[in-house]
């Protein structure tokens, strides 16, 4: 273990968050992530033609970036971020009042999305922006005044720029629904959802991996200084893309692709590396999922330039594969085996603080749930694919109901994980 991953576990104990806080975000987090895969089950035959517009479609991929994505990354930053930057957030209450912002804002847009219903996309939207902005202000605060861990604070700051941009970009989406000034609203959508997907999501993840896979590995961490290439690769490679995209040049938005595949392919390098020196030989379902994001992660690229370079014009169904693989198979699949090891390790450094025998993190865990997760989910991403690169209503169709099942059975394991912590902290008062 380095002296980073070292303060990140000696300090974590002294700045826990009142224990309903993080949970809060992690129960809506699985809670959209079932009600995602519903919409899709009923409706997922019109992923392959999907081009844009308002519709359960759109209803569903924002279920996943805002409801599961945004949720989970607010509720693991908020907690894991002042450890790992010596610093401490703001009152419980601005957070409890965040989380009710960003769970309203949520559903209503999703809601409007999915019933094309534009009042309630405006409302719901609008309400989101409130959320996010005050989520920004906690988050750069935070990094402003950060101290440690240089390569997670570098990641933050440029997710926090990538979400304003998406913000923005979002709202001008909403607004165009009902005013239509927007002259391509087609290339402003792709943008907003490379800022979510690459930008946002993908740099948090980046960052919070340098820590948590070397600590639940028991392993050391990357070298700052090769962390830091991919993270320039990276945010270098998201500018071009975007700047290629918004301005119709799409050779410069595969170059783009090109070097955050470098990017890419330094940080996987990185993360393999890592595991390869780790003490902790079994690692359980999680490290399956995050290998199958670790294979996703390249090739999602590798795709999106073909994309980019009209390439792909025997599959016309190529766009809706690409964020597919990238949503759903890298990012989704390793915020799942994050979560996964995130809940019962916080909920037993929540016991720590206030039991005498704590429950370990192998009595939260719940590997029956897991295991069941691990392969519905692995199944609904590859009938997912291959149903819309060959036009298979079925297979999609069949894709989604699997990804139902592993949802519900991701959220068993997080309600079993629950019932145990709170059985444990009923049986130290009795």
């Amino acid at each position: 273990m380095t002296a980073g991953t070292t303060t990140f576990l000696g300090s974590a104990g002294e700045r826990l968050l009142p224990q309903n806080i993080p949970f809060r975000f992690f129960a809506a987090a699985v809670l959209f992530h079932v009600a995602a895969w519903i919409v899709l089950a009923l409706h997922g035959e019109q992923i392959a033609d999907f081009s844009g517009g308002s519709g359960p479609v759109l209803a569903a991929l924002h279920l996943i970036t805002l409801g599961v994505f945004t949720m989970t990354a607010m509720g693991a930053s908020l907690q894991l971020l002042p450890v790992a930057t010596l610093q401490g957030f703001a009152a419980p209450g601005t957070i409890n009042g965040l989380w009710w912002l960003l769970s309203f804002g949520t559903v209503c847009l999703c809601l409007g999305m999915y019933l094309s219903w534009y009042e309630a996309m405006a409302l719901g939207g609008c309400a989101v922006a409130i959320a996010i902005l005050v989520y920004l202000y906690l988050l750069v605060g935070n990094l402003r005044r950060g101290r440690a861990m240089a390569v997670v604070v570098a990641h933050g700051w440029l997710a926090a720029l990538s979400l304003l941009a998406l913000l923005l970009l979002g709202l001008a989406l909403v607004f165009n629904q009902q005013q239509g000034w927007l002259m391509d609203s087609q290339r402003v959508a792709v943008n907003h959802m490379l800022l979510a997907l690459y930008g946002f999501m993908g740099l948090f993840a980046m960052g919070f991996s340098y820590v948590l896979v070397p600590m639940f590995a028991l392993a050391p961490a990357a070298p700052d200084k090769v962390a830091f290439l991919a993270l320039l690769c990276a945010g270098l490679g998201l500018i071009l893309g975007i700047a290629g995209v918004g301005s119709g040049h799409d050779v410069l938005a595969a170059a783009g692709g090109a070097l955050g595949l470098i990017g890419a392919a330094v940080h996987i390098a990185l993360m393999v590396s890592t595991l390869r020196q780790r003490l902790r030989k079994r690692l359980g379902p999680g490290f399956a999922l995050i290998g199958l994001s670790w294979a996703l992660f390249p090739l999602s690229l590798i795709m999106a330039i073909a994309w980019a370079l009209d390439l792909s014009d025997v599959w016309p169904s190529w766009g809706p594969a690409v964020f597919v693989l990238s949503l759903v198979g890298w990012l989704l699949s390793l915020l799942l085996a994050m979560l996964q090891r995130i809940v019962p390790f916080l909920a037993a450094m929540h016991g720590a603080a206030s039991l005498k025998r704590p429950p370990t993190v192998t009595a939260l865990t719940a590997q029956g749930p897991l295991s069941v997760h691990l392969f519905c989910h692995c199944a609904a991403i590859a009938l997912l694919a291959a149903g819309i690169i060959m036009a298979l209503p079925m297979l999609i169709k069949a894709g989604a109901i699997l990804g139902l099942g592993g949802a519900l059975a991701f959220a068993w394991f997080y309600a079993l994980a629950m019932l145990r912590f709170r059985r444990a902290l009923a049986s130290a008062t009795l």
